[in-house]
């Protein structure tokens, strides 16, 4: 799908935005549950993190370096994810496109992006496996780390961290796309952070900017922060 046809389909009317809502969230499978989608994946991550950080013995000074340079490699991760694959359909990852572009952006719009129900955290939130695709994929560089340098607390918290990163990923993301007058919706922070967000769901940006979801240091330092108004 071209980006002349994202952008055409992203500009439905508001009628044509509902109709296609109605038509995904019926075929939501019966058996879901909103905050289930949410509390189980989040409380393996963390309990990920819990474990990792209970086994970190004698920490020393220079290995607590492990922690901004993990967030640093996430956050450019979820920067080129994003770009590459969540807006871009390729094979055998295809799925991630269809869920995202076609799916996400033609239903939430920059001055639309509240979902109505808790059944829409379906159309929000990553697949409940997520969390376990993110951990195992995750697991050659910690086992790289402890194996084979022996460094076993930077693995471990290259592990936390990474854990930790997704889940707050879900938070956020799913807190962007929370009514603006909720006691989510309301906070400070997440009013600055979701404005970033929401003017990724303008149509006609969606493609070249605003691809950090959680904190857009790498949209920074890459150039793709939207400095214009829509």
């Amino acid at each position: 799908m071209g980006q002349d046809r994202q952008q055409t389909l992203g500009r439905l009317s508001s009628g044509r935005r509902d109709e296609l809502r109605n038509r995904l969230i019926g075929e939501i499978p019966r058996w879901y549950r909103p905050w289930l989608h949410l509390a189980i994946p989040s409380l393996i991550g963390l309990g990920v993190v819990a474990l990792s950080a209970s086994l970190l013995s004698a920490v020393r000074p220079l290995e607590l370096v492990t922690v901004p340079l993990t967030f640093l490699l996430l956050n450019a991760g979820e920067w080129r994810i994003h770009r590459d694959m969540l807006h871009r359909r390729t094979p055998p990852l295809a799925v991630l496109y269809d869920r995202h572009t076609p799916q996400h952006h033609m239903i939430f719009v920059t001055d639309d992006m509240a979902i109505r129900a808790t059944r829409e955290f379906y159309l929000v939130l990553i697949p409940a496996y997520g969390i376990l695709a993110a951990g195992i994929g995750a697991l050659p560089i910690p086992m790289a780390l402890w194996l084979g340098f022996g460094l076993r607390n930077p693995a471990l918290m290259f592990m936390a961290m990474t854990m930790a990163y997704v889940v707050g990923y879900e938070w956020l993301h799913l807190s962007y796309h929370a009514p603006s007058s909720s006691f989510v919706g309301r906070r400070k922070i997440i009013q600055r952070l979701r404005r970033h967000h929401a003017i990724h769901h303008a149509p006609e940006l969606m493609q070249k900017w605003n691809f950090n979801v959680t904190i857009p240091l790498w949209d920074w330092l890459r150039g793709t922060i939207y400095r214009g108004t829509i």
